[in-house]
């Protein structure tokens, strides 16, 4: 099958209302992004962020307070090659939404209109924390090997059990229920080639949204239980 390109409009601020926002950068470029994008002129529209991590949601709410934000997480393959070009590695695109609320029942009903495939959770911690659960592992193994997958199991197989289980946690700090064994099976089933978008941000010289992955993990944890990831962040760091 041939790829599809599209060329959607482009502006550089928000200066009309729009019913639906969705965030879509990198955790390390949110608060730049908003800049773009005024309270005064978002309004009551509905903000679906998809980002990595937890700790985006009250701040989004914070910056508006009108807007109905919802949780949401997003498994897409993708990389932008430059400013304005972006491409999607592979056909995944997954999303989860919450669902507890008009407006987010009204995203998900926009976002299958779109042929995207969608599944749902009332709880928005439940939707958060399953995505972080799968990554911060995958990210910081990887990254912390400087390898793919299949070579960083090999490289630092000692890593990733407990990387598995302090994120799982640290979800159940929130009261979301983790099954390590499932994310480690998984983890352990991807393509040996597959690396994490914090892998290719490091080799790109780009910034690490080690935060934003790592971070919540180690809070919600503290640094005395939470070793293993920060022993990981440590190598990452002191990798350049």
């Amino acid at each position: 099958m041939a790829p599809s390109v599209s060329y959607p409009d482009a502006r550089p601020w928000l200066t009309a209302p729009v019913e639906v926002l969705v965030v879509a950068v990198k955790a390390t470029e949110l608060l730049a992004a908003v800049q773009r994008v005024p309270a005064a002129v978002l309004g009551s529209a509905t903000v679906v962020p998809l980002l990595n991590g937890v700790d985006h949601l009250p701040v989004l709410r914070a910056l508006y307070p009108r807007a109905s934000v919802v949780a949401a997480s997003i498994a897409v393959e993708a990389a932008r090659h430059r400013p304005g070009v972006v491409e999607q590695l592979s056909r995944i695109a997954d999303l989860v939404v919450a669902d507890g609320t008009p407006e987010g029942s009204s995203a998900v009903e926009l976002f299958r209109a779109a042929g995207l495939t969608v599944t749902t959770d009332s709880d928005e911690q439940n939707v958060l924390w399953r995505k972080l659960s799968f990554l911060d592992p995958f990210a910081l193994l990887t990254t912390g090997a400087d390898a793919a997958i299949g070579e960083a199991l090999r490289l630092k197989e000692s890593w990733v059990r407990p990387l598995v289980d302090e994120a799982a946690a640290a979800a159940a700090t929130w009261n979301v229920r983790i099954d390590a064994d499932a994310v480690e099976a998984r983890i352990r089933s991807l393509p040996a080639t597959m690396q994490s978008s914090m892998l290719r941000d490091r080799r790109g010289g780009r910034a690490l949204e080690l935060d934003a992955i790592a971070g919540p993990v180690i809070r919600a944890l503290g640094s005395t239980k939470a070793t293993t990831t920060v022993e990981v962040v440590r190598t990452i760091l002191a990798a350049g």
